[in-house]
């Protein structure tokens, strides 16, 4: 039986390719998509959804969700993902976009999945954050919480402290890991040791497949930029979150007890501590089996069988 998955996505480029990836894979159902702010504006989340499912040629559309913006004025992420979030490739918004709050597209995705429900999260954890303040008991009704995001051992890609993700909103990372919940975490420890390259890029192309000729466009623009110092190979971050769905005999977790840092100089950092009895732990994924992992994504997004 497929895994009913409800995405939150900043709907970068990495985003599009663990949306894509979730489409065409039988293990999972998409419950719905929500969108965030993160990598681009809340309004650009939101169409992106739209242009990569109609780019796709998707024919039944998931339920799809208007999500929150955070406070102030954050730096985005343009020099990773282009100014409209999916690398500058052209894909007309469609005029007949319909969105949901949210919020109600939680509350559908819960009630009809229940515990049998994964939420994967891509972006920042403002909306997960909200639901736990608005709706306190929905989230304890799903089944469990993956999210792409934290720094745990390793440096950040925003600070020195801080992942992305966290950084864009500490407080909400904050409230969703201390909140007690069935969360994995997916950090960037991790994510940074599953990236493409030219080859990869090629053999989406040589595809001729509509999912993996769309993809090598978009993936394109991070791909000849010099990103964490880094030029010609770009992170699938998001990927490798779903990927621990998929293809979790590919990974290896532990329970750590996680605190972030919800203020100050150093907002984002996630720290390790020593567990007590009593606190809660978060499970963290501490390898990945990253050549296989990589193997199992193109043939999946090229229409291919010999997934490992």
């Amino acid at each position: 039986m497929a895994t009913p998955v409800l995405i939150d996505t900043d709907m970068g480029v990495d985003d599009a390719v663990a949306v894509t990836l979730a489409l065409y894979s039988e293990e999972v159902t998409v419950a719905g998509i929500v969108s965030v702010e993160g990598n681009v504006s809340l309004e650009q989340a939101t169409a992106n959804v739209g242009r990569l499912l109609a780019g796709l040629g998707w024919p039944q559309w998931p339920p799809i969700g208007r999500g929150l913006s955070q406070p102030g004025s954050l730096p985005r992420a343009d020099h990773v993902h282009g100014p409209d979030g999916l690398g500058g490739v052209n894909l007309p918004t469609p005029a007949n976009l319909a969105c949901d709050d949210y919020l109600s597209v939680y509350e559908r995705a819960i009630d009809k999945y229940g515990s049998a429900l994964v939420i994967l999260t891509i972006g920042p954890l403002t909306n997960v954050a909200a639901v736990l303040k608005h709706k306190p008991d929905l989230l304890s009704r799903a089944g469990r919480i993956v999210v792409m995001g934290g720094a745990v051992w390793h440096k950040g890609n925003v600070t020195p402290h801080a992942e992305f993700n966290f950084h864009r909103d500490p407080q909400a990372a904050a409230a969703v890991l201390s909140a007690g919940l069935p969360v994995t975490v997916v950090p960037l420890d991790v994510t940074r040791q599953v990236a493409m390259d030219e080859s990869h890029v090629a053999h989406l192309r040589s595809s001729r497949t509509r999912s993996g000729e769309l993809l090598a466009e978009i993936i394109r623009f991070p791909l000849e930029r010099e990103i964490d110092g880094v030029r010609g190979k770009f992170m699938v971050h998001d990927a490798t979150a779903l990927g621990l769905i998929l293809w979790p005999q590919l990974f290896m977790r532990a329970n750590v007890a996680l605190e972030v840092t919800a203020t100050g100089p150093q907002a984002g950092q996630c720290r390790p501590l020593v567990a007590k009895s009593g606190k809660p732990t978060t499970s963290v994924v501490i390898s990945v089996q990253a050549t296989d992992l990589m193997e199992n994504l193109l043939e999946r997004l090229c229409r291919e069988k010999f997934v490992v």
